[in-house]
């Protein structure tokens, strides 16, 4: 009874960090074509704004020109 996790890590430490997901769709071109890429990255959502969105503070998890953004949440 109880949480399955208690289990799972035989007795380790378990944190749950809460975090900001967010989807961007940015452009691969190497020409002047439109070449859409959906990319996943993730911030800390317990940092201030003015730290959140400093380049070392967002994380990249995925990006694709293929797979939907719901698709990519699957491997995520």
């Amino acid at each position: 009874v109880g949480n399955p996790w208690r289990e799972r890590v035989r007795g380790h430490r378990v944190l749950s960090v809460p975090l900001w997901l967010y989807c961007d769709d940015t452009s691969g071109n190497t020409s002047k074509k439109w070449n859409k890429h959906n990319s996943f990255l993730f911030t800390a959502a317990g940092l201030e704004r003015e730290h959140a969105q400093k380049e070392y503070n967002v994380h990249f998890l995925c990006t694709s020109n293929i797979a939907p953004p719901l698709e990519m949440l699957d491997g995520i």
